[in-house]
């Protein structure tokens, strides 16, 4: 294989993994990025641990989170990952699709009848 063909093949590999994995990915944090730039008193949101929560206050790095009646967490503004309402949106739209079916669980090919149990 000519030189010129190996470069042109280690460059559209270079291509496709930034295409595949780096472009998602820095589109991704740029819309975290926009979130925690543009939260607001009142939002519900969802912390980088699975933490839902209302925000209470804004300081410069800092968020306030009310996660239950009285109960405020004060934590950095960069663990805020998304809003309560993308996730209700993503379920409408999940659910709109409906549920996947079950095609034909069996045990192997052939075999039909009640499952087996293990004791």
């Amino acid at each position: 294989m000519p030189a010129y063909a190996q470069l042109l093949v280690i460059i559209a590999a270079m291509l496709l993994f930034w295409a595949i994995v780096m472009r998602p990915a820095r589109n991704q944090q740029k819309r975290v990025e926009r979130l925690q730039n543009e939260l607001e008193v009142g939002q519900e949101v969802v912390l980088s641990a699975g933490i839902f929560g209302t925000v209470r206050a804004l300081n410069e790095g800092r968020v306030e989170i009310e996660v239950a009646p009285g109960t405020v967490l004060t934590v950095a503004r960069q663990v805020v990952v998304r809003r309560v309402s993308e996730l209700e949106d993503k379920a409408a739209t999940d659910t709109e699709a409906g549920p996947e079916t079950d095609r034909g669980a069996s045990d192997g090919p052939g075999e039909s009848g009640p499952a087996k149990t293990e004791d």
